[in-house]
């Protein structure tokens, strides 16, 4: 029985880790933790077989966190999830537990592999950093770079990591909150079926989307359903971790006050 840690800063990533992470059939117990909140070491917490820790956009307020936790936790292993692994990796001296660096825009196939491969006893960094282009990294033909285990050697290259642009570093410009029609376009979807991702995102549950958007529980669930199959995902946590994959903020406004579904008509 694995014990399994989760701290990540990002509330939308969090949660499609956290679903991600439930979704992978491992027999244990997984602990989401808020990095903002007072962490204290509980009983439960100490020595967990695995911490999978995100790196945030701050990174020696980061390191400084993950120090201080592989000092009281005393996690057995660590998989790093970052937006930078060649920064990562070339830090003079890693935590000792960790195991693991992946991109934080990684599959969702690679992150499942990498946790069994770290809980298993193995480690896996990148084989090809994503750094910067001037590294030259990559060959000729311009083939993006890519994540391998490092355990065992033999494999194979992952799958390609597609840059999380929802989550680039410092405070995002200042810019006009992602509309319908904007997200809708880039994730291949309904303007509709973007409308109740986004408010999903944002933890209501499907009777208030259907209540804010004027439209039945049944459609809300009928268009969160139809998302789900475009996206190729099996629930709210999926369908978050793949928007922002490609890119999508899900930081619409939301929609002007209305109604409730079937009011009467002013006279």
């Amino acid at each position: 029985m694995a014990s399994i840690l989760l701290i990540e800063q990002h509330p939308l990533l969090r949660l499609g880790l956290r679903h991600l992470l439930a979704q992978a059939h491992l027999p244990g117990d997984l602990t989401d933790i808020d990095p903002l909140a007072p962490i204290e070491p509980d009983l439960w917490l100490i020595e967990a077989d695995l911490l999978v820790y995100g790196l945030p956009s701050d990174a020696a307020a980061g390191w400084a966190q993950l120090d201080d936790l592989c000092e009281r936790l005393r996690p057995r292993r660590v998989l790093l999830l970052t937006e930078q692994p060649a920064a990562a990796l070339s830090r003079p001296a890693l935590p000792e537990p960790v195991r693991g660096c992946l991109h934080k825009a990684a599959s969702a196939e690679a992150l499942d592999a990498a946790v069994r491969l770290v809980l298993a006893g193995g480690e896996c960094f990148p084989s090809l950093l994503l750094s910067e282009p001037a590294s030259g990294r990559g060959d000729e033909a311009g083939t993006p770079p890519m994540l391998a285990p490092t355990e065992p050697t033999s494999h194979a290259a992952g799958p390609v990591v597609v840059p999380l642009h929802a989550l680039r570093g410092e405070a995002p410009v200042a810019h006009a909150s992602e509309t319908p029609s904007s997200g809708a376009h880039l994730l291949n979807i309904t303007e509709r079926q973007y409308e109740v991702l986004a408010l999903l995102a944002r933890g209501y549950p499907i009777k208030t989307v259907s209540r804010m958007l004027n439209i039945s529980v049944a459609t809300a669930k009928t268009h969160a359903c139809t998302l789900y199959q475009r996206l190729h995902v099996r629930n709210k946590g999926e369908a978050v971790y793949v928007a922002l994959q490609r890119g999508a903020t899900l930081d619409w406004a939301g929609p002007p006050a209305v109604r409730p579904l079937g009011a009467c008509q002013a006279a």
